[in-house]
Protein backbone atom coordinates (compact mmCIF):
# COMPACT_ATOMS: atom_id res chain seq x y z
CA UNK A 1 0.00 0.00 0.00
CA UNK A 2 1.70 3.13 -0.96
CA UNK A 3 2.26 5.51 2.24
CA UNK A 4 -0.62 8.20 3.08
CA UNK A 5 -3.05 6.22 0.60
CA UNK A 6 -5.60 4.66 1.45
CA UNK A 7 -7.77 2.32 -1.50
CA UNK A 8 -11.71 1.89 -1.81
CA UNK A 9 -12.40 -1.98 -1.90
CA UNK A 10 -14.78 -4.37 -3.47
CA UNK A 11 -17.50 -6.43 -0.85
CA UNK A 12 -14.60 -9.51 -1.22
CA UNK A 13 -11.77 -7.24 -1.11
CA UNK A 14 -13.26 -6.15 2.05
CA UNK A 15 -13.94 -9.70 3.71
CA UNK A 16 -10.67 -10.98 2.09
CA UNK A 17 -8.87 -7.43 4.29
CA UNK A 18 -10.83 -8.68 7.42
CA UNK A 19 -9.87 -12.32 7.33
CA UNK A 20 -6.21 -11.61 6.47
CA UNK A 21 -6.15 -9.34 9.60
CA UNK A 22 -8.03 -11.91 11.83
CA UNK A 23 -4.90 -14.48 10.45
CA UNK A 24 -2.53 -12.15 11.41
CA UNK A 25 -3.38 -10.84 14.40
CA UNK A 26 -5.12 -14.12 15.35
CA UNK A 27 -3.62 -14.03 19.25
CA UNK A 28 -4.10 -10.81 19.36
CA UNK A 29 -8.34 -10.68 18.42
CA UNK A 30 -8.56 -14.04 20.66
CA UNK A 31 -7.32 -12.16 23.47
CA UNK A 32 -9.37 -8.91 23.45
CA UNK A 33 -12.43 -11.26 22.71
CA UNK A 34 -11.73 -13.91 25.79
CA UNK A 35 -11.15 -11.00 28.05
CA UNK A 36 -14.29 -9.23 27.00
CA UNK A 37 -16.56 -11.98 26.03
CA UNK A 38 -14.56 -15.27 28.48
CA UNK A 39 -17.05 -14.89 31.32
CA UNK A 40 -20.26 -14.80 29.42
CA UNK A 41 -19.17 -17.63 27.21
CA UNK A 42 -18.28 -19.87 30.01
CA UNK A 43 -22.15 -18.67 31.70
CA UNK A 44 -23.49 -20.16 28.26
CA UNK A 45 -21.83 -23.24 28.22
CA UNK A 46 -22.98 -23.71 32.02
CA UNK A 47 -26.34 -22.42 31.52
CA UNK A 48 -26.75 -25.07 28.27
CA UNK A 49 -25.64 -27.87 30.46
CA UNK A 50 -27.62 -26.71 33.44
CA UNK A 51 -30.89 -27.11 31.47
CA UNK A 52 -31.25 -24.19 29.50
CA UNK A 53 -32.64 -20.87 30.20
CA UNK A 54 -35.99 -21.04 31.59
CA UNK A 55 -34.27 -23.17 34.51
CA UNK A 56 -31.26 -20.18 34.79
CA UNK A 57 -33.15 -17.06 34.58
CA UNK A 58 -30.76 -15.10 37.19
CA UNK A 59 -27.97 -16.30 35.22
CA UNK A 60 -29.11 -15.77 32.45
CA UNK A 61 -30.18 -12.04 32.79
CA UNK A 62 -26.13 -11.80 34.24
CA UNK A 63 -24.80 -13.73 31.18
CA UNK A 64 -26.81 -11.34 28.63
CA UNK A 65 -26.40 -7.81 30.06
CA UNK A 66 -22.36 -9.05 30.39
CA UNK A 67 -22.38 -10.12 26.74
CA UNK A 68 -23.49 -6.80 25.60
CA UNK A 69 -20.89 -5.09 27.67
CA UNK A 70 -18.41 -7.28 26.29
CA UNK A 71 -19.45 -6.76 22.92
CA UNK A 72 -19.12 -3.28 23.28
CA UNK A 73 -15.69 -3.17 24.42
CA UNK A 74 -14.52 -5.82 21.78
CA UNK A 75 -16.02 -3.79 18.92
CA UNK A 76 -13.77 -0.70 20.64
CA UNK A 77 -11.12 -2.66 20.72
CA UNK A 78 -10.87 -4.29 17.39
CA UNK A 79 -11.37 -1.28 15.63
CA UNK A 80 -8.20 0.46 17.15
CA UNK A 81 -6.47 -3.14 16.23
CA UNK A 82 -7.67 -2.51 12.62
CA UNK A 83 -7.15 1.44 12.24
CA UNK A 84 -3.30 0.75 13.50
CA UNK A 85 -2.88 -1.65 10.90
CA UNK A 86 -3.65 0.54 8.15
CA UNK A 87 -0.87 2.75 9.07
CA UNK A 88 1.25 -0.35 9.32
CA UNK A 89 1.82 0.00 13.31
CA UNK A 90 2.08 -2.84 16.12
CA UNK A 91 -1.61 -3.18 17.36
CA UNK A 92 -1.40 -3.85 21.46
CA UNK A 93 -3.62 -5.39 23.44
CA UNK A 94 -3.27 -2.46 26.04
CA UNK A 95 -3.47 -0.13 24.11
CA UNK A 96 -6.52 -1.77 22.34
CA UNK A 97 -8.61 -2.31 25.46
CA UNK A 98 -7.80 1.46 26.99
CA UNK A 99 -9.27 2.83 23.48
CA UNK A 100 -12.27 0.78 23.91
CA UNK A 101 -12.90 1.49 27.44
CA UNK A 102 -12.64 5.19 26.75
CA UNK A 103 -14.84 5.01 23.89
CA UNK A 104 -17.35 2.68 25.93
CA UNK A 105 -20.36 5.09 26.29
CA UNK A 106 -20.59 6.96 22.66
CA UNK A 107 -20.28 3.16 20.98
CA UNK A 108 -22.75 1.88 23.74
CA UNK A 109 -25.17 4.41 22.98
CA UNK A 110 -24.63 3.89 19.14
CA UNK A 111 -25.35 0.51 19.10
CA UNK A 112 -28.04 0.76 21.21
CA UNK A 113 -30.05 3.06 19.18
CA UNK A 114 -29.03 1.69 16.13
CA UNK A 115 -30.49 -1.92 17.55
CA UNK A 116 -33.82 0.46 18.86
CA UNK A 117 -34.58 1.24 15.28
CA UNK A 118 -33.68 -1.79 13.48
CA UNK A 119 -36.03 -3.73 16.10
CA UNK A 120 -38.61 -0.83 15.25
CA UNK A 121 -38.27 -1.32 11.51
CA UNK A 122 -38.59 -5.08 12.07
CA UNK A 123 -41.38 -4.96 14.19
CA UNK A 124 -43.11 -2.94 11.06
CA UNK A 125 -41.98 -4.80 8.09
CA UNK A 126 -39.33 -6.97 7.84
CA UNK A 127 -37.41 -4.73 4.77
CA UNK A 128 -37.43 -1.66 6.53
CA UNK A 129 -35.85 -3.45 9.23
CA UNK A 130 -33.06 -4.60 6.90
CA UNK A 131 -32.19 -1.02 5.29
CA UNK A 132 -32.34 0.69 9.09
CA UNK A 133 -29.63 -2.34 9.91
CA UNK A 134 -27.67 -1.76 6.58
CA UNK A 135 -27.86 2.22 7.49
CA UNK A 136 -26.48 1.66 10.88
CA UNK A 137 -23.99 -0.75 10.16
CA UNK A 138 -20.90 1.53 10.38
CA UNK A 139 -22.26 3.34 13.53
CA UNK A 140 -19.91 1.15 15.95
CA UNK A 141 -16.67 2.25 14.04
CA UNK A 142 -17.94 5.78 13.59
CA UNK A 143 -19.16 6.16 17.18
CA UNK A 144 -14.98 5.01 17.88
CA UNK A 145 -13.38 7.00 15.83
CA UNK A 146 -15.08 10.17 15.62
CA UNK A 147 -15.80 12.70 17.59
CA UNK A 148 -19.75 13.59 18.75
CA UNK A 149 -22.49 11.71 20.42
CA UNK A 150 -23.88 8.56 19.69
CA UNK A 151 -27.06 10.04 17.73
CA UNK A 152 -24.59 11.89 15.61
CA UNK A 153 -22.54 8.50 14.94
CA UNK A 154 -26.04 7.06 13.92
CA UNK A 155 -26.65 9.32 11.71
CA UNK A 156 -23.08 9.79 10.27
CA UNK A 157 -23.33 5.80 9.71
CA UNK A 158 -26.64 6.72 7.55
CA UNK A 159 -25.28 9.43 5.75
CA UNK A 160 -21.91 7.44 4.95
CA UNK A 161 -24.10 4.33 3.84
CA UNK A 162 -26.25 6.06 1.71
CA UNK A 163 -26.14 4.73 -1.92
CA UNK A 164 -24.07 1.35 -0.41
CA UNK A 165 -26.66 -0.16 1.53
CA UNK A 166 -26.66 -3.35 -0.66
CA UNK A 167 -23.08 -3.62 -0.08
CA UNK A 168 -23.40 -3.30 3.22
CA UNK A 169 -26.60 -6.31 3.35
CA UNK A 170 -23.60 -8.15 0.83
CA UNK A 171 -21.20 -8.06 3.73
CA UNK A 172 -23.66 -9.10 6.42
CA UNK A 173 -24.97 -12.14 4.77
CA UNK A 174 -21.57 -13.29 3.83
CA UNK A 175 -20.14 -12.88 7.41
CA UNK A 176 -23.28 -14.37 8.89
CA UNK A 177 -22.64 -17.69 6.52
CA UNK A 178 -19.09 -17.48 7.10
CA UNK A 179 -20.08 -17.71 11.23
CA UNK A 180 -22.98 -20.57 10.58
CA UNK A 181 -20.50 -22.22 8.91
CA UNK A 182 -17.90 -22.38 11.56
CA UNK A 183 -20.40 -23.70 13.90
CA UNK A 184 -21.29 -26.41 11.84
CA UNK A 185 -17.89 -27.41 11.81
CA UNK A 186 -17.15 -26.60 15.50
CA UNK A 187 -20.41 -29.03 15.91
CA UNK A 188 -19.30 -31.98 13.55
CA UNK A 189 -15.93 -32.08 15.35
CA UNK A 190 -17.38 -31.57 18.76
CA UNK A 191 -20.40 -34.54 17.96
CA UNK A 192 -17.38 -36.56 16.47
CA UNK A 193 -15.00 -36.57 19.49
CA UNK A 194 -17.74 -36.45 22.28
CA UNK A 195 -19.49 -39.61 20.55
CA UNK A 196 -15.93 -41.17 20.94
CA UNK A 197 -15.27 -39.79 24.58
CA UNK A 198 -18.77 -40.52 25.79
CA UNK A 199 -19.50 -36.46 26.74
CA UNK A 200 -21.09 -35.32 23.44
CA UNK A 201 -23.22 -32.61 25.05
CA UNK A 202 -19.73 -31.10 26.42
CA UNK A 203 -17.54 -30.70 23.49
CA UNK A 204 -20.95 -29.67 21.54
CA UNK A 205 -21.47 -27.08 24.15
CA UNK A 206 -17.27 -25.68 24.57
CA UNK A 207 -17.09 -26.05 20.75
CA UNK A 208 -19.97 -23.49 19.58
CA UNK A 209 -18.69 -21.13 22.36
CA UNK A 210 -15.40 -20.78 21.07
CA UNK A 211 -16.82 -20.08 17.53
CA UNK A 212 -18.76 -17.29 19.35
CA UNK A 213 -15.70 -15.51 20.86
CA UNK A 214 -14.90 -14.89 16.60
CA UNK A 215 -17.96 -13.13 15.58
CA UNK A 216 -17.83 -10.05 17.64
CA UNK A 217 -13.82 -9.27 16.12
CA UNK A 218 -15.46 -11.13 12.34
CA UNK A 219 -17.98 -8.25 12.66
CA UNK A 220 -15.77 -5.10 13.33
CA UNK A 221 -13.14 -6.27 11.00
CA UNK A 222 -15.29 -6.08 8.61
CA UNK A 223 -17.44 -3.20 8.91
CA UNK A 224 -14.95 -0.88 10.38
CA UNK A 225 -12.99 -2.22 6.54
CA UNK A 226 -16.25 -0.47 5.37
CA UNK A 227 -16.29 2.34 7.25
CA UNK A 228 -13.13 2.95 5.72
CA UNK A 229 -14.11 2.03 2.39
CA UNK A 230 -17.03 4.42 2.59
CA UNK A 231 -14.63 7.50 4.09
CA UNK A 232 -12.52 6.96 1.00
CA UNK A 233 -15.11 7.29 -2.02
CA UNK A 234 -16.86 9.94 -0.41
CA UNK A 235 -14.79 12.03 1.39
CA UNK A 236 -11.09 11.22 -0.14
CA UNK A 237 -9.91 9.87 3.41
CA UNK A 238 -6.19 9.08 3.13
CA UNK A 239 -3.51 7.80 6.15
CA UNK A 240 -2.46 11.19 7.12
CA UNK A 241 -6.32 11.96 8.10
CA UNK A 242 -6.25 8.59 9.61
CA UNK A 243 -3.17 9.03 11.81
CA UNK A 244 -4.38 12.54 12.85
CA UNK A 245 -7.84 11.29 13.94
CA UNK A 246 -6.16 8.50 15.70
CA UNK A 247 -3.43 10.61 17.57
CA UNK A 248 -0.98 7.92 16.11
CA UNK A 249 1.74 8.39 13.56
CA UNK A 250 1.76 6.06 10.33
CA UNK A 251 4.55 3.96 9.90
CA UNK A 252 6.27 4.22 6.28
CA UNK A 253 6.11 0.92 4.61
Amino acid sequence: MPAYKLLSFSTGEILDGAFVLLRRHFVLFLGIAAACLGIPTALDVYIDLAGGTTQNPGLNLLDRVLTIVGSVLVTGATVRVVSQAYLNGTPDFGDAMDFAGRRFGTIFGANFISGFFTVVGMLALIIPGIIVACGCSVAGATAALESGSSSEAVKRSWTLTKGFRWKALGLGVISLAVIMVLYLAAGFVGGLLGGLLGVGDVLLAVFGASVSLLIYPLFSCVFTLFYYDLRVRKEGFDLEMLSQQLGVPAVMA
